[in-house]
């Protein structure tokens, strides 16, 4: 029940008049006489007090009977006035606009004491509208955002767009909310703003402290409780390497959330891929907590893979599943550019692995077509980069390739500095012939993940003969991999763009020393081109709007990208830019279920990607009533109020909101109340 401290007002005060009537039951008592006849007898001094303590009950007896009379009558002259107590909201007159916010965010799936909550807060909606007059008019919002529903509707409008009200995989904050029902009553021009939000208030979206408060508007709150709140929900997953290779083990690494009070155990969490169970791992959880494992799995052949994790947690299952995808390539397109003929020790290492398409280009020789082609690219001996073949270099790292520079001896260091300033990172400096050893190695670096069984402080590393030293001037993105005794650079790596550039201070030459030579040359190299392939993003969030990247992809004429859905239920023709010779593919919110989806061109299949429900709404934290109010209070809202969403009908506390509470029915009851005392004091009170 709401609670009122503002004085009592009166509908029809003139009704007052009637209580002159008061005055006939007094005037009947007053002039209400009894006469007495005197009878004398011998002895009458006992029957005297008898006669005294009769009239005196017979005197309190009239008396209460009069003021039971009394009271009965003004309170029905009450009645009739139709006292009220004022609602707690400003008092508004002239056109009115009710806008009513629906939270239909996937929490509200939650059950409550008798239905889900959306349909609980469907009801109360319903009662909102019916609670108002029917000239005033309506609007209806969801977390959807839909163009349909910034207008203001009527009544009937109202109630039949509510049936089509949905769970919806979009999540918006309360101020972004608010801001947007506001925005439709400025531009209607109304004099009065209504705002009604029905949510359960889940503290990861509702930004209470940060909405502004607006004197123009009156905030009502319906905060709606949930009578479950535990929930089970895998939250995210990745892979430790970028790349996937045929038919070598795998762990597929994912986070599991427990937001409840609740403690699972032994929950099996089930691997899917393109269909066919892959693996399996129960797992057990304490209660408002999160573990991060794995499950492994071994892919046997190359091509696109659509994957799931599913568990089975109930009464929230939007969460229960989570869709990746990945790619194992057939093979890596390895580019090199040689200076002075072809190094043996790369064509040892890349033409022998078939999981590598190794290409050699002499420098003076070089196909540009090639370079966008490629995954990895090698600069061996180069003496000179021309402007040219720079340019296009520097676009293959921006979009997201990886290059190697094995310096010639020779070298024309302005052409290098050109070429490494427009990377961003280190420049080369004159050679000097100077023995030194490498005695520091990153074995915290991607390339050496899982090279060293034991992290060891003293290994044999490289020697150098001769080298040409680097180092980078001003912000650079720099990892060291390898660093010389008098501290020069051996080989640091360097972010730019989306790709990669590996330095290295010495050619691949006997000459310079004894790195081609050195065990350590195979895995670094082996792990520079594997690292090479770009890592594609394993899923989307719906509801955030991000561009899908495609490679090597271009569309001419009439040629037109699809997205289908896996189930092949669904099927969409998406907005596409094409931009530095990759093409970008739009959502814009057309894709609503989660689930693994085709990128086609005719019949062939270009990618695979997977969409999943935004996370954010399976926490099972909420704020309370008094929370909310509070939060409320403190961004300015000092006139919001906060309802229970758990009575089964709203209205009557609405109608309290709009015009008050009425007391006429509190002052007949008391009516009947006085009139039913004054019998009982006539039948039981003797004189």
């Amino acid at each position: 029940m709401l609670v009122y401290l503002k004085p009592m007002k009166f509908a029809n005060p003139l009704f007052f008049w009637a209580l002159l009537s008061l005055l006939v039951p007094i005037i009947i008592h007053l002039f209400h006489f009894r006469k007495f006849k005197t009878i004398y007898f011998t002895n009458v001094r006992f029957l005297k007090e008898l006669q005294q303590e009769t009239q005196s009950r017979s005197r309190l007896k009239h008396l209460l009977i009069l003021l039971s009379r009394c009271l009965a009558l003004s309170a029905l002259v009450f009645a009739f006035t139709q006292p009220f107590i004022p609602s707690a909201a400003k008092q508004r007159t002239g056109s009115r606009a009710v806008s009513v916010y629906i939270d239909n965010s996937f929490s509200l799936d939650a059950q409550g004491e008798s239905s889900s909550l959306l349909e609980l807060a469907r009801k109360h909606a319903q009662d909102i509208a019916r609670s108002y007059k029917p000239s005033d008019r309506f609007q209806l919002l969801t977390n959807d955002f839909e163009g349909r529903h910034q207008q203001l509707l009527t009544r009937e409008q109202f109630e039949n767009m509510l049936d089509e009200v949905k769970p919806s995989p979009v999540s918006r904050k309360l101020n972004e909310v608010i801001e947007r029902q506001k925005d439709l009553i400025r531009q209607e021009k109304l004099d009065n703003g209504i705002l009604y939000v029905l949510s359960d208030f889940q503290k990861n979206t509702s930004d209470l402290i940060s909405i502004r408060s607006d004197t123009a508007f009156d905030l009502n709150c319906i905060h709606l409780k949930a009578q479950i709140s535990d929930n089970l929900s895998i939250d995210s997953c990745w892979f430790d390497s970028p790349f996937r290779e045929k038919s070598k083990p795998d762990q597929v690494h994912f986070r599991l959330a427990n937001s409840g009070s609740k403690r699972y155990e032994n929950v099996p969490i089930k691997l899917n891929i393109d269909g066919n169970e892959r693996g399996l791992e129960s797992i057990s959880l304490g209660p408002d907590s999160s573990l991060n494992t794995q499950i492994s799995f071994t892919t046997n052949k190359s091509g696109l893979f659509q994957s799931e994790l599913r568990l089975n947690d109930y009464p929230v299952t939007f969460d229960d599943a989570f869709y990746f995808s990945y790619a194992v390539p057939d093979r890596i397109n390895v580019l090199v550019i040689n200076g002075q003929g072809e190094s043996p020790y790369i064509n040892q290492l890349y033409s022998t692995n078939p999981a590598f398409d190794l290409k050699n280009n002499d420098i003076n020789q070089v196909d540009y077509a090639l370079i966008s082609k490629q995954q990895f690219i090698l600069l061996n001996e180069v003496d000179a980069i021309s402007s040219g073949l720079s340019l296009e270099l520097v676009k293959f790292v921006k979009n997201g390739g990886s290059i190697c520079v094995l310096p010639s001896m020779t070298a024309d260091l302005e052409s290098y500095r050109s070429f490494t300033t427009a990377l961003n990172c280190a420049s080369y400096s004159a050679n000097k012939q100077l023995s030194q050893n490498t005695d520091q190695i990153n074995n915290q670096h991607p390339l050496y993940d899982d090279v060293f069984e034991n992290k060891q402080v003293n290994i044999d590393l490289p020697k150098v003969k001769s080298y040409l030293p680097f180092k980078a001037i001003g912000k650079v993105q720099e990892d060291v991999i390898m660093r010389m005794q008098n501290g020069d650079l051996f080989m640091a790596s360097y972010t730019s763009g989306k790709g990669k550039i590996y330095l290295s201070a010495v050619p691949l030459k006997e000459t310079s020393g004894n790195f081609p030579l050195h065990a350590i040359f195979i895995p670094t190299f082996y792990k520079m081109a594997l690292y090479s392939i770009a890592p594609a993003r394993l899923y989307y969030t719906i509801g955030i709007d991000e561009p899908i990247e495609l490679n090597n992809t271009l569309l001419s004429g009439d040629q037109t990208l699809k997205i289908r859905s896996a189930k092949g239920k669904f099927e969409v023709i998406p907005e596409h830019r094409i931009i530095d010779g990759k093409t970008y593919i739009y959502i814009r919110n057309q894709i609503t279920e989660a689930g693994n989806y085709s990128i086609v061109q005719g019949d062939s299949i270009l990618a695979v990607v997977s969409f999943n429900y935004n996370r954010s709404e399976s926490t099972s934290r909420f704020f309370t009533e008094d929370e909310v109010l509070e939060s409320l209070e403190k961004s300015g809202w000092t006139t919001a109020l906060v309802l229970d969403g758990s009575l089964k009908e709203l209205k009557q506390e609405v109608t309290q909101l709009d015009e008050g509470r009425p007391l006429w029915k509190l002052f007949l009851i008391l009516a009947l109340f006085f009139l039913a005392l004054e019998i009982a004091f006539i039948k039981f009170l003797k004189n």
